[in-house]
C-alpha cells in the first residue's frame, strides 16, 4: 500500500471549518450522526486511556465541562456513553456560558443524557454575577477524593483569543485542582487554536474528533495537549492532500490478511543488523528480537566476536556472525569488513548502530560496509554520526531514527535544544534521507511533507524502546515488495499501538522496553 493510503491530513482550523462545510451540507441530521460517533468514540477511548492511571479500578467520578456548541455535545455524549458503561459512575456538569446558549445538537445531547443520567448527574450552570459561587459549588461537591476523569468540551476550533471569562477563571480553577486524575480534551483544549491563549485546559490527552487540527502539533502547545489521539470518523475515506498529516489506524491493517500458501523464509526478505559491544551487548539483542516480530524472513545480526555465544543461547532464531573486536574497547573492529563482503549481497536491508559505541574505527567499518550494498538502510544511536548521516542518499532509501538529542548532535548545538517541524524537514530535503524523530507526537518526514505518530507515550521513555522501533522497522523496510515509507509508518504506529496496550496493563512506571515485544 502506498504511504499516502495510510495518512490523514492536519488542518487549521479556517480549513476543517471549510471543510466539514462542504461535507455536511447544511444537514443537520448528518451533523447530528457525526457528533454521535464523535461522542462513543471518545468514551471508548477515555475508558482505554484512564486506565493507565486508575488500573482496573471501577471508573467512579467525571467531571465534565460543557461548551454551547459541537464540542459540548460531543462531551454530553461521551459522558453518557461512560455511565452506560460504569453503572456506579457519577458525573458533575458545568456549563460556563449557561444552560440557555446552547445549541440545537448540544441541546438535544444533554436531553438525552438527561434521560439516561437521571440522579446521577449533578448540573452547575455559570450565569452573570454567580461565577464565584458556582466554582466554590464545584470545589465542595467533587470534594478530597479524587476526579478520576475531566472532560473538556468548552471551546473548539473556531476559537480566537483572548479566551474571556467566565471559561477563564472556570480553567484556572479546573486546572488547580489535584484531584483529577485523568484529564482529556474534546477536539482541542479549550484556549488552544490557530492562535491559542495563555490560559488553557490542560490535558493529559487531546482527542482530535474527526479532525487533527493544526494547534495540536505546534511545539508550543505540547505540554497542553498532553498525548494526541486521532479518532477518526469517516471524513477521509477519499484522498485528501496535505503536507502535514496523522498516520490513521489503517496503517496497522497489514497485520489483518493471511499470507500466501506457497512462500518460504526468503520470501520475506533478509535483514542485517550492525551493533554491539563486548561492555554493551543488551541494545543489539533488543533490536533482533523486535525485528524477529516485524515479519521479516530472516534475521542475521554482526556482532563482536565475544557476544555470540551468550546472544545466540539467548536468541537463537537470528542468525550471529561475530566479528573482530577493537582491543580494550570491544567495539566492532574494521577488521571484520571481509566477513561483512562475503554476506553483503544477501541483505534486503540494512539496521546500523544499535549499541555499537562511536570509537573511530567502529564508524569506519559502517561507511565501508554501507558501500558494499544499495538495500535500503536505517541509522540508530551510535550510527547517528554527522559523518554517515550528513551526505546524499539519493541512490538509496535510508532512514534516519534520532531523539531530539541526536538530532540536535547531528548539527552541533545543545542537545537540549527544541527540534522545529521544519527543521527536520529541511535535514530530510537536505540529505535526500527520512528522517523520524522520535518523541510525543513522532515526526516522520522524507522532505516536502510531515507525518505524525501519536500513538506510544511515556512508557516508551526508557532505554531499549528506540532499539525496538529500529528493529521493528528494520524488519518492515527488509520485506521485498514493499513500500519503504509505508514500511516507516507502519514500524512506528505499531510500536506506538504495542506501547499503549502495555501502559494499560501495567501502568507507565514499572513496565520494561522488553515488555512492548509482548504486546505486538
Amino acid at each position: 500500500m502506498n504511504a499516502s493510503g495510510y495518512l490523514h491530513p492536519v488542518l487549521s482550523g479556517g480549513q476543517s471549518q471549510a471543510f466539514e462545510k462542504e461535507y455536511f451540507q447544511g444537514k443537520e441530521v448528518e451533523a447530528w450522526k457525526a457528533m454521535n460517533r464523535a461522542g462513543a468514540a471518545v468514551a471508548k477511548q477515555a475508558l482505554l486511556d484512564v486506565q493507565e492511571s486508575i488500573g482496573e479500578k471501577a471508573l467512579s467520578s467525571l467531571l465534565v465541562l460543557v461548551g454551547k456548541g459541537h464540542n459540548g455535545g460531543d462531551a454530553l455524549i461521551a459522558t453518557r456513553h461512560i455511565l452506560s458503561a460504569c453503572p456506579g459512575a457519577r458525573a458533575v456538569l458545568v456549563f460556563p456560558f449557561g444552560l440557555g446558549h446552547l445549541r440545537p445538537l448540544a441541546q438535544r445531547s444533554l436531553d438525552d443524557l438527561q434521560v439516561a443520567g437521571g440522579s446521577r448527574l449533578s448540573v452547575l450552570s455559570i450565569r452573570r454575577g454567580n461565577v464565584e459561587s458556582v466554582l466554590d459549588q464545584l470545589v465542595s461537591k467533587m470534594g478530597p477524593g479524587s476526579i478520576d476523569l475531566c472532560i473538556d468540551g468548552i471551546l473548539g476550533m473556531q476559537f480566537r483569543p483572548p479566551l474571556r471569562t467566565p471559561a477563564r477563571e472556570l480553567l484556572e480553577v479546573v486546572n488547580e485542582m489535584g484531584s483529577i486524575t485523568c484529564r482529556i480534551a474534546v477536539d482541542l483544549p479549550s484556549g488552544v487554536g490557530d492562535e491559542s491563549d495563555e490560559q488553557t485546559f490542560m490535558a493529559n490527552f487531546t482527542y482530535a474528533t474527526g479532525i487533527a487540527k493544526t494547534g495540536l502539533f505546534q511545539l508550543s502547545n505540547r505540554e497542553t495537549v498532553g498525548r494526541i489521539r486521532y479518532l477518526d470518523l469517516g471524513f477521509f475515506n477519499e484522498p485528501y492532500d496535505s503536507d502535514r498529516s496523522v498516520i490513521s489506524e489503517t496503517a496497522l491493517f497489514f497485520r489483518r490478511g493471511l499470507r500466501a500458501t506457497q512462500v518460504h523464509k526468503k520470501t520475506f526478505g533478509h535483514v542485517f543488523i550492525f551493533g554491539g559491544s563486548a561492555t554493551m551487548p543488551g541494545a543489539i539483542l533488543m533490536t533482533v528480537k523486535a525485528a524477529l516480530k516485524s515479519g521479516v524472513g530472516l534475521v542475521t545480526a554482526f556482532v563482536p566476536e565475544s557476544v555470540v555465544a551468550e546472544a545466540a543461547a539467548e536468541t537463537p532464531e537470528a542468525m550471529w556472525v561475530g566479528l573482530p573486536e577493537i582491543p580494550d574497547h570491544g567495539g566492532l573492529a574494521l577488521e571484520g569488513l571481509g566477513l561483512v563482503k562475503q554476506h553483503a549481497k544477501k541483505a534486503s536491508a540494512w539496521v546500523l548502530g544499535p549499541g555499537m559505541g562511536n570509537h573511530a574505527e567502529t564508524v569506519t567499518l559502517l561507511e565501508e560496509a554501507l558501500k558494499l550494498s544499495k538495500a535500503p538502510v536505517l541509522l540508530d544511536a551510535d550510527a547517528l554520526q554527522s559523518g554517515i548521516v550528513i551526505r546524499d542518499w539519493e541512490d538509496r532509501s535510508c532512514l534516519i531514527t534520532p531523539h531530539v538529542g541526536e538530532f540536535n548532535r547531528l548539527l552541533d548545538r545543545p542537545l537540549n535544544t527544541p527540534v522545529e517541524e521544519k527543521e527536520v524537514l529541511q535535514l530530510a530535503s537536505q540529505c535526500h534521507c527520512t528522517v523520524l524523530l522520535k518523541g510525543s507526537p513522532t515526526l516522520i518526514s522524507s522532505g516536502g511533507t510531515a507525518a505524525y505518530s501519536c500513538s506510544g507515550g511515556p512508557v516508551l521513555a526508557r532505554g531499549g524502546s528506540g532499539d525496538i522501533l529500529s528493529g521493528l522497522i528494520g524488519g518492515r523496510i527488509s520485506i521485498p515488495d514493499t513500500d519503504f515509507q509505508s514500511s516507516i509508518l507502519e514500524g512506528a504506529a505499531w510500536q506506538g499501538a504495542a506501547a499503549d496496550r502495555l501502559a494499560r496493563a501495567r501502568g507507565q512506571v514499572s513496565a520494561k522496553a522488553t515488555d512492548i515485544l509482548g504486546f505486538l
